[in-house]
């Protein structure tokens, strides 16, 4: 009886760990943004009343208000950044698979030491390439044939394609894993039945790597929406949300009595297409990392 009286304070004890361990979690992830939002509903006479702490005294939409202009989330500006990050994730998508299955199904000199590269630029932060890179699209060409890819989206639309793009490391390392985890006897019917490399590969290996190319796919957009260090380096004279979302306190006319409210809002607002892409593909994301390998 002592025993089974044991057992069940053990199980509770477990489960109350656990559930505060859930509970703590889920306030580190949710707290930054919660301040982030109460932030932005503050009026700017609030920012001056030193009796207002993280809650708003005076709920207004002035900082949303202020930052959806500025941005032109919904605009010009908008529509630029999600179709620059469609085609970019695209790409990645693309050239990311076609790496990763030659990777993971072909043998051939120097396979190892391509392996050991893709594990050292995964670690590698980028940037510490960002200058090399700056200096490569800068003089851009061979020999005397030089052009200057700065300002425009050309660099990055190369990278992407040759797989050197933001992040890619890991994306040709998570198809990489999902092919070697693929039984080989799919591929070797195939090439009994006649099939040559190529119609093994779309009809054989694409197949079973759908929801990992939703998941590569969502995370290639979510992560060049975002970042602003290529979109600085790169092209700085294009306006993209990115980039403006940097300079977005400066842009207010009394921007010094803004405290970062318009950013704060502004970093909401950006998060708002990443989310409804999350909402809509979480079912191949949670496929993809039960078959990927991306669990362990």
């Amino acid at each position: 009886m002592n025993r089974t009286k044991a057992k069940k304070i053990k199980k509770y004890l477990i489960i109350l760990f656990r559930t505060l361990l859930v509970i703590g979690l889920c306030y580190t992830i949710l707290k930054p943004i919660i301040q982030y939002i109460l932030y932005a509903f503050m009026s700017p006479e609030d920012f001056t009343d030193w009796t207002v702490s993280m809650i708003p005294k005076n709920w207004s939409l002035y900082y949303w208000q202020k930052a959806a202009e500025k941005l032109n989330i919904f605009g010009i500006t908008g529509l630029r950044s999600f179709l620059y990050s469609m085609t970019i994730a695209a790409l990645q998508v693309i050239s990311s698979l076609i790496i990763g299955y030659g990777l993971a199904r072909f043998d051939f000199k120097g396979k190892k030491f391509l392996t050991v590269m893709l594990f050292i630029v995964m670690l590698v932060p980028g940037t510490v390439i960002q200058l090399p890179q700056y200096f490569q699209f800068r003089f851009f060409g061979i020999g005397s044939l030089q052009l200057n890819l700065i300002n425009t989206v050309i660099p990055y639309y190369i990278l992407s394609f040759t797989g050197l793009g933001l992040k890619q490391a890991l994306y040709i390392f998570l198809f990489k894993a999902l092919f070697e985890g693929l039984p080989n006897d799919l591929e070797n019917a195939a090439y009994v039945d006649g099939a040559g490399v190529f119609k093994t590969f779309f009809y054989v290996a694409l197949p079973n790597a759908k929801s990992l190319m939703i998941t590569i796919f969502l995370f290639g957009f979510c992560w060049t929406w975002t970042n602003s260090s290529y979109a600085t380096a790169f092209y700085p004279n294009v306006n993209l949300v990115s980039s403006t979302l940097l300079k977005l306190d400066s842009m207010l006319v009394n921007g010094s009595q803004s405290s970062g409210n318009i950013t704060y809002a502004g970093i909401i607002l950006e998060m708002i297409p990443m989310l409804i892409l999350i909402v809509f593909c979480q079912k191949h994301i949670i496929k993809s990392i039960s078959t990927s390998g991306m669990a362990n």
